[in-house]
């Protein structure tokens, strides 16, 4: 009886998959997951010179110097969640650990919560409430580890498994490749948009970023230095990070893919795409930032692969 009450969470999905339908026209991935059909993947961005001069050392032909210089690969089809990891889903995942009496797991789970303090800074409401309180519910989860990331991947391939779906359902983090697909398609840009731009033609902003210019930098004359000035009404409207549906999505249907949170990858100690604390130039698709410990800018998003 204990499970039953995830499963009705989990109702939509569950019962999207019959054994005459195929995985492609679930009603939950059609809302929650976006289909990020097989093709080609470029690891790098344009005009990086580095690249460019490490390809002349190597003697490459012109053939070969422009797959090396783009990174060129290729991927598999796979399922990608439209929005990153949230918070109310990360409670799912530990109150199931709980009734279910895993405490060890439960406790191995928590997220902490403390990589919001600041040493030059007073945070602690969002120490208290960004993670407990109601009101950051749909914002993504951040303060894990990638150990806790693959954990929660795993727990949902573990409900899945419990209905026979005449399918196989495997959620996972995604591969650096996975993630820049998603990303990027079959563009070798630098942003997950068309164009170079940090906003859309009417103006508006395109994902969640640290946005100032030179009216937020000011010299202090007490202190003889520079110091940046936070303006009270963000551009992008959000002081960290954002709803994770928030923004506009890429052509494949993704928000955020690029700032917000930089998002962790299953085979790299690194996280992609830049966070709300980062500058536009640091949430590129290309942009990574060390992820061996939690940090309050980093959080993940499901793929999910699907076998008949």
């Amino acid at each position: 009886m204990k499970k039953l009450g995830y499963f009705l969470l989990l109702l939509p999905f569950l019962f999207a998959f019959g054994k005459n339908q195929k995985p492609q026209h679930s009603k939950y991935l059609t809302k929650h997951y976006v289909k990020v059909p097989a093709g080609k993947v470029y690891m790098n961005s344009q005009g990086d010179n580095r690249l460019l001069t490490k390809a002349k050392e190597l003697g490459l032909d012109s053939t070969a110097k422009r797959a090396y210089i783009r990174g060129l690969d290729s991927c598999s089809e796979f399922y990608v969640a439209s929005t990153e990891v949230t918070n109310i889903q990360w409670k799912e995942f530990l109150m199931y650990l709980k009734q279910e009496g895993r405490m060890q797991e439960y406790e191995a789970n928590i997220l902490d919560t403390t990589v919001w303090r600041q040493r030059l800074g007073y945070n602690e409401p969002f120490v208290n409430y960004y993670y407990q309180h109601q009101a950051y519910s749909e914002y993504p989860a951040v303060g894990m580890t990638l150990k806790q990331a693959i954990a929660y991947a795993d727990w949902l391939t573990e409900i899945f498994a419990m209905r026979d779906q005449g399918v196989k359902v495997t959620f996972s983090v995604p591969t650096k490749k996975q993630w820049i697909r998603a990303a990027r398609g079959d563009a070798q840009t630098h942003y997950p948009w068309s164009g170079q731009c940090m906003r859309n033609s009417k103006g508006s902003y395109l994902t969640n970023f640290k946005n100032f210019d030179a009216a937020n930098i000011h010299y202090n004359n007490d202190y003889k230095r520079y110091e940046i000035i936070t303006p009270d009404d963000f551009m992008d409207g959000a002081i960290i990070t954002a709803p994770a549906e928030s923004y506009y999505p890429n052509k494949f249907g993704i928000y955020n893919i690029s700032g917000n949170v930089a998002e962790l990858v299953s085979d790299d100690t690194v996280a992609m795409g830049g966070s709300w604390n980062d500058t536009g130039y640091d949430v590129r698709v290309e942009s990574e930032q060390p992820a061996t410990q939690p940090k309050s800018t980093i959080g993940f998003r499901m793929v999910v692969t699907i076998e008949e």
